[in-house]
């Protein structure tokens, strides 16, 4: 599987609107419930430097690379979370 990571901060709420449509897609979709997202808070991790740089939140990574980032739409989310069962 690729590794995905959500760069995102605590109060922040499109970011709220992407933790929940995580949530919402894999009781939905039961073929996303393997997918693992590491989620990072941009505040809470010390010297936080990205792979490369991005001006919102929440933004996705997969493998490495930045594949969606700012106000996001629970089709987009879905989108990232196949690349997650493709590698």
């Amino acid at each position: 599987m690729a590794n995905i990571t959500l760069y995102h901060f605590e109060g922040c709420p499109a970011c709220g609107h992407a933790k929940q449509w995580m949530k919402e897609l894999r009781e939905e979709k039961p073929e996303l419930l393997p997918v693992e997202v590491e989620m990072v808070d941009v505040h809470k991790t010390p010297n936080f430097v990205p792979p490369e740089p991005f001006y919102y939140v929440p933004t996705f990574f997969v493998d490495g690379k930045k594949v969606l980032e700012g106000a996001v739409s629970k089709e987009e989310i879905e989108k990232v979370m196949r690349q997650g069962l493709k590698a």
